[in-house]
């Protein structure tokens, strides 16, 4: 995704040098887009393979590790649930080949058929079902497998068929399109300043009590992703980037909520290192410091600490909150692009800021969350700060 990412950057100018004035900036623009121009095939064939190809990549994955964990051998299981959910999302409801539903709209119906074919098939040859054997020392083990899974194999594919004809049968639609309706719901509530919030507040909280953030954040990540792809798909389409289908996304999330980490620890890491007073938060503080400029805050949650200390919950839960609402108004406002390339979690605020939505504007956007994240941390960190100095003195 971020390969195909990266290579969207040099597919997509930003601005039309046509809608510009003369100057540096036309000119940068008006080369940008000759190179566009000039690589148009093989970034056309880059990111549609990255990209609008997740799905297949996310079976392959789910499968391998499933049969893996299934002390499953063999390719068998992860090339017999790509076919699975290639029945399932490979065909239009009247019969015709599209690939709409091979990127982030078939996510999660790749999620689904790859469990469901790997412990079907497992199921299958546990019990023996149709099991052909063919024995002699000289008859080499991938062969003898072979035989062993034909007719669970058989099976599989042929209950993915049925799965697909049933679905179709009866709500005129595929498995993708039936799984979109169902999760529309959760979608529409993760979509807007109010429900991104509560949900990013929740994961600090649970972070708060020693749940890693990923708990929530894992299950989110399919719904992330799929606006993210949606969003990429549009501009690669010719949406412009301030009209896109959905303001939350990846991108969305890791970069404009979680600047520095959960909790958005990179403004209390600024605190501690250039206004702390107390050795041990000044130490922290620099030790922090540069790994919540990527993204990374564990040296600052286990070090300060922020985990089960009483003074920080507030601001640690609700700066997510913060961030949200003014990224999400920001971009609704369209007073900078919304976010639709994933460079990566792990980049500068502010690089990463303007690698998601190639707009400069949305980099005084991060400063003032930034900015603002210090202005509510502020108060607590100068009472935990008195408080270790203090003890210090005693």
């Amino acid at each position: 995704m971020i390969i195909g990412c990266f290579v969207m950057i040099i597919w997509c100018p930003p601005l039309d040098p046509a809608e510009m004035n003369p100057g540096f900036w036309r000119s940068l623009m008006a080369g940008w887009t000759w190179l566009a121009t000039a690589l148009d095939f093989p970034c056309n064939v880059i990111c549609t393979i990255c990209m609008d190809c997740m799905g297949i990549y996310v079976v392959a994955s789910i499968a391998y590790q499933l049969s893996k964990l299934e002390k499953m051998e063999g390719y068998l299981p992860t090339a017999l649930a790509t076919v699975a959910f290639l029945i399932c999302a490979a065909f239009d409801a009247d019969g015709s080949f599209t690939t709409s539903y091979l990127g982030g709209a078939g996510l999660f119906t790749g999620i689904i058929m790859a469990i469901f074919a790997i412990e079907l098939l497992k199921y299958l040859i546990d019990h023996n079902f149709g099991r052909i054997e063919i024995m002699g020392d000289s008859v080499p083990p991938a062969i003898t497998q072979s035989f062993v899974s034909l007719f669970p194999s058989a099976v599989v594919i042929i209950c993915a068929g049925l799965i697909n004809w049933i679905i179709t049968m009866i709500t005129g639609a595929t498995m993708p399109n039936l799984i979109a309706i169902i999760l529309s719901p959760i979608v529409s509530a993760i979509n807007n300043p109010f429900g991104i919030a509560l949900l990013s507040m929740l994961t600090c909280v649970f972070w708060w009590f020693g749940i890693h953030d990923s708990a929530i954040t894992g299950v989110l990540d399919p719904f992330l992703d799929t606006m993210l792809l949606a969003d990429a798909a549009a501009v690669a389409a010719g949406t412009a980037a301030t009209d896109l289908p959905y303001i939350v996304n990846e991108s969305f999330y890791w970069i404009f909520i979680t600047v520095g980490g959960s909790g958005a620890t990179l403004a209390l890491a600024l605190l501690l290192t250039f206004f702390a007073k107390s050795k041990q938060c000044k130490t922290v503080g620099r030790l922090g410091i540069i790994p919540a400029f990527f993204n990374i805050n564990e040296p600052i949650i286990f070090g300060l600490p922020i985990m089960l200390n009483p003074v920080m919950f507030i601001p640690f839960v609700l700066a997510h909150g913060l961030n949200a609402a003014i990224a999400y108004i920001a971009m609704a406002a369209k007073l900078c692009n919304t976010a639709y390339i994933y460079p990566g979690w792990n980049l500068p605020a502010p690089i990463g800021a303007l690698l998601a939505t190639l707009d400069f504007r949305a980099v005084i956007v991060m400063l003032v969350i930034i900015a603002l994240d210090m202005v509510l941390y502020y108060p607590f960190f100068r009472t935990y700060d008195k408080q270790m100095l203090e003890e210090e003195r005693q």
